[in-house]
């Protein structure tokens, strides 16, 4: 948000960027709000890039715990991890979301073969649940900026459906259900 504003200052379009902040604050603070009244706080894997299997930092646990999640790896202090697969394995996280840096949902999808074929992924909660999902990364969630908002709305969607609906835009991202090496 400050960036939006130190370009309004710098550009002299200080009223537009005070608007534009406003409504993303607002889009932010409702999703905290309304992720307020999850009853559960599912534990969440986000997976940055599958070979090797690193899993997301900076401002992706943020976003995942604002939408109602708790983060499996990472922080935002950290940046990007790689990962154990045991590990993670042993965390038997409920929700994957792949979000290969700057790859869009085709491009991901191409991944999940490699990922099928670690021992262990058959058993994790979220495969074996249908809650892995592949998001637009290049546009949601690996830049910063604006559309970050729409990341975090995304991802509030994916790990609370009975809290929010309608967050995801056409195209931004994919959930996936059975054999994952054929997903078109």
């Amino acid at each position: 948000m400050e960036d939006l504003n130190r370009i309004g200052r710098a550009t002299g379009t200080e009223a537009k960027a005070a608007e534009m902040t406003a409504g993303l604050t607002a889009r932010i603070e409702s999703v905290i709000e309304r992720a307020k009244d999850a009853d559960k706080h599912p534990s969440v894997l986000h997976v940055e890039w599958a070979d090797p299997v690193m899993c997301a930092g900076h401002w992706v646990p943020e976003m995942t715990e604002m939408a109602g999640g708790t983060n499996s790896f990472g922080d935002k202090d950290t940046g990007t991890l790689k990962l154990d697969w045991d590990e993670v394995v042993a965390s038997q996280p409920e929700i994957i979301i792949m979000m290969q840096c700057g790859f869009d949902v085709k491009r991901a999808l191409e991944d999940m073969p490699l990922m099928k074929s670690k021992e262990g992924w058959a058993s994790l909660p979220a495969v074996k649940n249908n809650q892995v999902y592949v998001v637009d990364a290049g546009a949601y969630t690996s830049r910063s900026g604006p559309r970050l908002v729409t990341g975090l709305e995304i991802m509030a969607e994916m790990i609370h459906p009975e809290l929010f609906s309608g967050m995801i835009p056409e195209s931004g991202a994919l959930r996936l259900f059975g054999d994952l090496t054929k997903a078109d």
